[in-house]
């Protein structure tokens, strides 16, 4: 199956029923198939053949999901762009993805023409409800358009950050997304009368796969254009969604938001969440405060949802090993299989750590234009995660740390070496090392450990307002410690798990 069935076989089961919801605008089933042919029609009109990308700068509204489907029935290549980039950032991808055409939100009209200089003649439709776009698809008629797609080619490519300066593309297929949604509707207990509430960035990975999870099984879609906890919960409660996608640090502000408990949350039944860490006291802070089922998944952009902590596995008060199964990511999919191996390969028993390694049919199968980094992570029809974790007797999954010492905070993957470059470019900085601490609201945060130059001078707020000339605000680190030296190994490799026992526990930067 490719995306955009499911919009055509939706339109045909239930024509009339509400497929998305933003604010005042509501699209049915059969209003977005509509769409979806002319916008479809559009592209091939403007000139775009099979295979071609479309890249994609919007924030959360009804359009995104329109054009990941009308990419799929013209045989394009979705790419969404991550809206809190540099303009430089989203240059870097557009050099690698090649789109031949950039759809942008009206709200990002100052960052598309600072794109312009770095991606020349790269032509652009704008988003605004009257312009370029609106007025494409009004030209285009709204007949059946038969998809292009086939199910193993690429529905998107999703940008990871990359180690080493440039980020990779996962291509998703569509397959990949389906048979994820299989196994999400399982974990989850998916209803067709469920309603699923959007918040998340719909740039993400996350926020796709939950929606086409939900969509399958023809559920209505409410769009927020931006995640804020009072707005969420007033929209819980006013759309009376039933589930909804949230990142611990969502759960926690949430949780901690003065309207919590004033909102009619009756209708919410689970809340599905994963991309980072969840401390076991907001968990159980969750589970308490919300009255919902839970379900954890675990997985990479490259391979979707490997494992799933379900909702009988989240048991308030529980204790022993049923508590201790809270810090889990749960057992494997139905769909998938996850092994654990020592750095020759090998297999290893019960209880011991070893990286993390995942089979199944949500697996990409490669990342664009990129041979070498494919091969590398995927051998023998494993993916290789770089994540190193345990199973246990009855196989639950306990990830406990990343060999790339990659920081995941707030739900954002972020990458050290791209940050430590960033800071050897200052000139007082003699060396760096960048590192996760961990934080209650976000997960995670990003730490540097620096040593200046002898006879030179920064602090923290000089290095901050350096790091954030390079990088995206995320990116940059919240915490800086200036040390003497940086402790190595006999080999030189900074031991960069020294510094997160020596330093985790000092109070703010110096």
């Amino acid at each position: 199956m490719t995306l955009d069935e499911i919009v055509s076989r939706n339109a045909l089961r239930f024509p009339r029923k509400p497929a998305l919801v933003s604010g005042d605008r509501t699209l049915t089933w059969k209003d977005l198939d509509g769409r979806v042919n002319r916008l479809a029609r559009a592209f091939t009109d403007a000139g775009l053949a099979p295979g071609a990308r479309v890249a994609v700068l919007l924030s959360n509204c009804p359009e995104y999901f329109e054009i990941y489907f009308a990419c799929a029935r013209a045989g394009l290549i979705a790419v969404p762009l991550n809206y809190r980039l540099t303009p430089a950032e989203m240059a870097q991808v557009l050099r690698h993805a090649e789109p031949s055409l950039l759809v942008a939100g009206a709200e990002y009209a100052e960052a598309c023409e600072a794109l312009a200089a770095h991606v020349p003649g790269l032509p652009r439709w704008q988003v605004d409800g009257s312009g370029e776009y609106e007025s494409r698809l009004a030209a285009a008629h709204a007949d059946p358009f038969p998809t292009r797609s086939r199910e193993d080619d690429p529905a998107a490519i999703f940008y990871t950050s990359g180690t080493t300066g440039l980020p990779k593309g996962a291509m998703v297929s569509h397959v990949n997304l389906e048979m994820n949604g299989y196994n999400q509707a399982i974990a989850d207990g998916s209803r067709p009368d469920d309603i699923n509430l959007v918040s998340t960035p719909i740039y993400h990975v996350g926020a796709v796969f939950m929606a086409v999870t939900y969509m399958m099984l023809g559920c209505t879609q409410v769009i927020l254009p931006r995640f804020e906890p009072g707005l969420w919960l007033k929209a819980m409660a006013a759309s009376r969604a039933t589930v909804s996608l949230l990142i611990p640090t969502m759960i926690n502000a949430v949780l901690n938001h003065p309207e919590f408990g004033r909102h009619d949350l009756s209708r919410l039944r689970l809340i599905f969440y994963g991309g980072g860490p969840m401390p076991p006291a907001v968990l159980e802070r969750a589970m308490t405060g919300f009255r919902c089922g839970f379900t954890q998944g675990y997985g990479l952009t490259e391979t979707l949802e490997a494992t799933f902590l379900v909702s009988s596995d989240h048991v308030p008060g529980a204790e022993g090993v049923v508590r201790e199964r809270l810090r889990s990511a749960g057992r494997e999919a139905v769909g998938a299989e996850v092994r654990i191996v020592d750095d020759n390969g090998a297999d290893l028993p019960t209880g011991e750590i070893g990286e993390i390694l995942i089979r199944s049919r949500s697996v990409i199968r490669g990342y664009w234009k990129m041979p070498e980094e494919s091969a590398a992570a995927i051998r023998d029809g494993w993916f290789h995660t770089g994540d190193l974790g345990y199973l246990d007797e009855d196989r639950y999954l306990f990830v406990v740390d990343r060999k790339k010492d990659m920081v995941v905070s707030g739900g954002v993957n972020i990458y050290t070496k791209e940050i430590e470059a960033v800071l050897f470019e200052h000139p007082a900085v003699l060396e760096a090392a960048v590192f996760a601490l961990p934080d209650e609201h976000w997960g995670e945060v990003v730490a540097a450990a620096v040593v200046l130059r002898h006879g030179m001078a920064a602090d923290a707020e000089a290095l901050q307002a350096h790091c954030k000339a390079h990088l995206a605000g995320f990116k940059c680190p919240r915490r800086f410690f200036f040390i003497d030296d940086l402790p190595k190994n006999p080999s030189g490799k900074v031991l960069k798990r020294e510094l997160r026992r020596a330093l985790g526990t000092e109070g703010a930067a110096r």
